[in-house]
Order: C-alpha cells, then sequence, then structure tokens
C-alpha cells in the first residue's frame, strides 16, 4: 500500500464529515430532532450515528482511542441539543485524523481488527473504503433530509 491511498482516505473522511457537520448545523434547531413520514431517521440521529461508527471502527480499533460504542443510543433519536451533537462530530474528525494519521501503511493490508460478521477476512483497506461508503451514503440521505424540512 501507498501514502497516497492512505491520504486520500484520509481526505475523504474529513471532507465527508465537514458536510456532515454544514448540514446539522444549517439544519433549524426545530428540525433537528424532526422524523417526516416515510423517513426512518431525524438529521441528528444520522449525524450521531456516523460518527459513533467512525469513532468505533476507525478511532478505537485503529486508533485505540478507547471509544465505546453505544449503537442502539445511536438511533434511540433521544433529542441533544444542536451544539452537543456538533461537538461529536468535531470529536468524531479527531479520532479519524489520529487514528489514520498514525496507522503504519502496512496495516491496510492486514485483516480489519474485530470487523462485524460480514467482513471477517477483508483488509482494513477494503473496510476503510466500505467505511467512506456509508458515510457518503448517509451524508447524502442528511442532505436530502434538511432540504425536505425547510
Amino acid at each position: 500500500m501507498s501514502q497516497p491511498c492512505l491520504d486520500a482516505l484520509q481526505h475523504i473522511f474529513q471532507r465527508d464529515l465537514q458536510v456532515v457537520r454544514e448540514e446539522v448545523d444549517a439544519t433549524p434547531d426545530r428540525h433537528l430532532w424532526t422524523v417526516p413520514p416515510g423517513v426512518n431517521n431525524a438529521v441528528g440521529t444520522l449525524a450521531i450515528h456516523v460518527c459513533g461508527n467512525l469513532e468505533h471502527f476507525i478511532g478505537h480499533l485503529l486508533g485505540g482511542s478507547g471509544y465505546q460504542r453505544d449503537r442502539t443510543a445511536e438511533f434511540a433519536g433521544t433529542p441533544l441539543e444542536k451544539s452537543e451533537v456538533l461537538a461529536r462530530i468535531d470529536s468524531c474528525q479527531r479520532a479519524v485524523a489520529n487514528a489514520l494519521g498514525n496507522l503504519p501503511l502496512e496495516a491496510l493490508e492486514r485483516p480489519m481488527p474485530d470487523p462485524p460478521p460480514h467482513h471477517r477476512g477483508r483488509s482494513t483497506l477494503f473496510f476503510l473504503i466500505q467505511l467512506s461508503g456509508h458515510l457518503s451514503r448517509h451524508t447524502g440521505q442528511l442532505h436530502y433530509l434538511r432540504r425536505m424540512l425547510r
């Protein structure tokens, strides 16, 4: 593997997390936890979920941050202040930057530590690409949902 590959992943994660932050910030407070008919999650829920996912798989498993994920709580839709959601996004950005910034290149070729069962045996690089796609999908949902709630 090469440093440009890791740099590209770092750029994509930071870029998309910045978009998540901008979408949350642009969502009026009254709509942050609104779930319209036919939609499964609120803007706040999606933001908390993508951060929990990345803090766990990148920050904790690859970076050793010690983050303890509570996936059930991510989807509980428990209203938080916008400032708390933004703080979680900022924390996630730092955790991802730190973990990927310190990840040895050879780790990309090794199996991802403790992945979900359907990804066992996949390389860390494969899993990071998968996480990038997951983040991108939810970023698009956030954008569409925020616009829908206007």
